[in-house]
């Protein structure tokens, strides 16, 4: 309903605007200046809605939704993560690409430890990290 009023209230202001200026604006002019009011009346109808439907991550979760790494390396990559949480053993293991993404979801919250392994399976990192959060872990180049 709120957004219904936007685009009226939108649309009624912007048509005298584009018409009565046609006589003393270029075609360049009136192209940037109707680019400018649709970009603008785009940003008002969509409002804050990309910030307010972003839910909070519950603390109390027990997983995360997602846990991710984006390789940036010259090769692909392999990535394996081990960790014990509540006496349960979770192994992952995630091969990616040369510029690409690559993610596991709904992991359980503890410690993991990380080996990234390269094309050759040479161990290229090893490591440790405390999964608490959705994160984007990104392997560069050393």
């Amino acid at each position: 309903m709120v957004r219904l009023k936007r685009i009226k209230t939108i649309t009624l202001l912007l048509f005298p605007l584009i018409f009565a200026a046609q006589s003393t604006i270029t075609n360049l002019d009136r192209g940037i200046l109707v680019g400018n009011l649709l970009f603008e009346g785009y940003k008002a109808i969509r409002g804050n809605s990309l910030t307010s439907t972003k839910q909070m991550p519950d603390p109390n979760a027990k997983t995360v939704e997602s846990f991710c790494f984006k390789n940036k390396m010259d090769e692909k990559i392999t990535v394996r993560m081990l960790g014990t949480i509540e006496e349960e053993e979770i192994k992952k293991e995630l091969v990616i690409q040369k510029d690409e993404k690559e993610c596991t979801y709904n992991l359980p919250k503890g410690i993991y430890t990380y080996e990234v392994l390269l094309s050759s399976k040479d161990t290229y990192q090893k490591g440790e990290y405390k999964v608490t959060e959705e994160t984007l872990m990104t392997v560069n180049k050393k």
